[in-house]
């Protein structure tokens, strides 16, 4: 028994790519806390800034958060 044939103009649907995430639609909602809200927002932020600008608002991002855990913590 031999396969049903296509027509020539068959083409199965190919679902669109979905785009990429940027840091603003991956950004959470707000936390309550104003140190660690800046610090995310610092990070969305970080992504149209040139390359060494963006190590220091990470780095400025992760030491806010380092503190504020350590705070929470003690």
């Amino acid at each position: 028994m031999s396969s049903p044939q296509l027509p020539l103009s068959f083409s199965p649907a190919v679902p669109a790519p979905r785009p990429m995430p940027t840091p603003a639609t991956l950004m959470p909602g707000p936390t309550g806390h104003h140190a660690v809200d800046a610090a995310v927002r610092g990070v969305a932020n970080a992504a149209d800034l040139p390359l060494a600008e963006q190590l220091a608002a990470y780095e400025a991002a992760h030491r806010t958060l380092r503190e504020v855990l350590a705070a929470i913590e003690a």
